[in-house]
């Protein structure tokens, strides 16, 4: 009777067992088992934005330099929205148009993949971009256009100050906001005419061009000086940045000083620079496309030993790197992240929100040996087939 009784029990204990793993399912994880999912509050910085500009922060340092208006620049660390503040932005189901200054490669293809993944993530409908080639009328007219198709918010790269200013008064006469690519039309104020600017850390876009200028030098060295003669505040302070490092380094001499005003100037400029001044070996050639032009100058001119900086990336300029041409290096001023820093910009432009006024994303160097690394922090689209048959993948 007691082995019955006993055996009764067991029975009992096994069934009750069986009906809680029915009730509650599987048996749970041991705690070091489970998977922790880490979410964001409502009024948390929305993780999105955070990941999106990872691999950054070790390029972020002081900022010395004040913007066109006499104020220091912001880190776009502070240009965040929370994850509440995403939420409303997709309500609001709003248009943007972007109106460039020129279109320029690889570069305007990773600024408007930062402005898109911003859109998507946002809610935003971006419908579509004009490139006016630093044509003040095509400007305006892109402007008009833009408008005419139902854009909310207008991003915009000023071709000049005064000019400019007449293109993109279209937006706040039409009720509309407008969001600034680095240079600000004369008489433009902040929150009344613009929502906020968004741009590249110019300062150190001078400086690591310098040093790259300097590199293996170590006596009297005559430079030939690319500047933009143009009014566009941006690149103005970037050349004036890299005219006072020149002049402060005890080696580099500038003995030609060749203002352009449309990129492929550039190869005449530079052919007669050589002619005049034969022992020229450095030469800083503004952004990457008169650059490019420069450095084709020099090798008509069969002077393989003349290098030249520069800033911006594009595929030829870094196969040209690559492969060991006229071209020793580049600066990334980091299009995917102006790109999607515009598009921030717009989302707080959709909810109202007041906006940091000038914000500025870090300037990168970029060498031979750190093209693949540069290109996937500063660009974040595939690498160009050119780029990677010149590293021999």
């Amino acid at each position: 009777m007691k082995v019955k009784r006993l055996f009764l029990a067991l029975c009992i204990i096994l069934i009750a067992t069986s009906l809680v793993f029915v009730a509650g399912g599987k048996k749970p994880k041991a705690p070091e088992e489970e998977a922790v999912e880490v979410t964001a509050g409502p009024d948390e910085i929305d993780p999105w934005i955070l990941k999106m500009r990872e691999g950054l922060d070790p390029y972020r340092g002081d900022i010395t330099y004040k913007t066109e208006f006499g104020e220091y620049p912001t880190w776009d660390t502070e240009l965040v929205l929370t994850v509440r503040e995403v939420e409303q932005i997709r309500k609001k189901k709003v248009k943007v148009g972007y109106v460039m200054d020129a279109a320029a490669g690889d570069y305007t293809t990773s600024q408007l993949q930062g402005m898109e993944d911003v859109f998507d993530h946002l809610g935003i409908d971006f419908t579509g971009q004009v490139d006016p080639q630093f044509d003040p009328a095509k400007e305006k007219a892109g402007v008009e256009d833009l408008l005419t198709m139902g854009a909310d918010i207008i991003i915009g790269a000023p071709i000049d100050a005064v000019a400019s200013a007449e293109s993109f008064r279209a937006v706040s006469k039409a009720g509309k906001k407008f969001v600034i690519w680095s240079n600000i039309p004369q008489g433009y104020e902040y929150g009344k005419d613009y929502v906020g600017i968004a741009s590249a850390m110019a300062e150190d876009l001078g400086k690591f061009a310098v040093d790259l200028l300097a590199e293996g030098v170590t006596e009297r060295t005559e430079v030939a000086y690319f500047y933009f003669d143009a009014s566009f505040w941006v690149v103005n302070l970037i050349d004036a940045q890299v005219k006072q490092a020149i002049e402060e380094h005890p080696h580099l001499v500038i003995v030609e000083e060749l203002g352009f005003s449309a990129e492929p100037e550039a190869f005449d400029l530079m052919t007669a620079a050589i002619l005049r001044h034969p022992n020229i070996k450095r030469v800083y050639g503004n952004w990457m496309t008169p650059a490019q032009f420069a450095a084709d100058a020099c090798v008509q001119m069969n002077r393989s030993d003349i290098k030249v900086s520069t800033f911006g990336i594009d595929s030829p300029t870094l196969v040209n790197i690559i492969t060991g041409g006229n071209i020793i290096g580049t600066i990334s001023d980091d299009p995917y992240h102006i790109g999607a820093n515009l598009a921030l910009l717009c989302g707080y432009a959709a909810i109202d929100k007041p906006a940091p006024k000038f914000t500025i994303t870090p300037a990168l160097p970029m060498t031979k040996d750190n093209v693949e690394e540069i290109w996937a922090i500063a660009n974040k689209i595939p690498l160009p087939e050119s780029v990677k048959q010149a590293l021999g993948k």
